[in-house]
């Protein structure tokens, strides 16, 4: 880094921007080992790009979610607001998982999610009377295939852009009671697809343990989408690791036929890799 000297008038600065910039450098310095430090190792990483062979894994994984948003469709409106063990409690089912190919610098992921909720407590916002007894059922379906292309690898950690899109598939229906012979039901269901983007970042804080963090943003069907994924990982052998997380998912659709759904869904991830090669 080179620093010219101006005569005259010298510009101003901000001594706390100056501080936290002299931090970051340091720490990036740090984590990120030069060529000197690395020797071998550096001119190895660059050359696995063209010579590496196939890496698979499959990561299946339990999202701890809890949900809070809105759905409606026609006149219909209700709003649910929902903890962890509350849903946990109304599901029906679930599959959770991601999987990723790769070699070299370029790499593929998908993941995939299927939830089914039923008898949600909710609480009227349009077209409903407060004096009922409103619950909804979910079923939602999210599949992410992303493409990746690693800019950026050294034995310390490695960084990704990607790329893909994201469909969903999601059931709704709302049932109103009173307790007495008249009862409400409706339901509709929704597909449609966002093109999202992002980035993915891993640091090797030893060679057992890494932090991650992946994150995208995007629209299409959805107003908007964007979810923020990071944790810690542990590996016990060469094919095995787990995993534990924060995840955050938002998205908002809404259609010209009264259908729309904007939700948020957070919570800790627990999950496996299982190297296959």
């Amino acid at each position: 880094m080179e620093f010219a000297m101006m005569h005259g008038n010298w510009p101003r600065y901000n001594p706390r921007a100056v501080c936290i910039a002299i931090v970051v450098v340091t720490l990036l310095r740090a984590a990120i080992p030069s060529p000197a430090q690395t020797g071998a190792d550096v001119s190895r990483d660059q050359s696995s790009f063209s010579n590496d062979t196939w890496h698979v894994s499959v990561s299946p994984y339990l999202w701890m979610a809890g949900m809070n948003g809105s759905v409606g469709f026609r006149q219909y409106q209700v709003q649910v607001n929902q903890s962890f063990s509350d849903i946990f409690e109304n599901l029906k089912f679930g599959v959770m998982g991601l999987t990723e190919v790769r070699r070299g610098q370029i790499g593929f992921l998908t993941d995939l999610m299927y939830i089914h909720l039923g008898n949600e407590s909710a609480i009227p916002i349009s077209g409903l009377p407060n004096a009922l007894n409103v619950s909804t059922s979910l079923n939602t379906f999210t599949l992410t295939p992303y493409f990746g292309y690693r800019f950026f690898a050294r034995k310390r950690g490695s960084i990704d852009v990607i790329a893909g899109g994201r469909y969903y598939h999601v059931g709704a229906s709302i049932s109103a009671s009173t307790g007495g012979p008249r009862n409400l039901s409706v339901s509709a269901s929704n597909d449609w697809a966002d093109l999202v983007e992002g980035g993915r970042f891993t640091l090797n804080i030893t060679p057992r343990v890494r932090t991650f963090f992946i994150g995208d943003v995007g629209a299409l069907g959805s107003v908007m989408t964007w979810q923020i994924v990071g944790g810690v990982g542990l590996k016990w052998s060469k094919r095995w690791s787990t995993e534990l997380g924060y995840r955050r998912l938002y998205f908002n659709r809404q259609t010209n036929n009264g259908f729309g759904l904007e939700e948020t869904q957070e919570g800790l991830i627990v999950g496996a890799t299982f190297r296959m090669r």
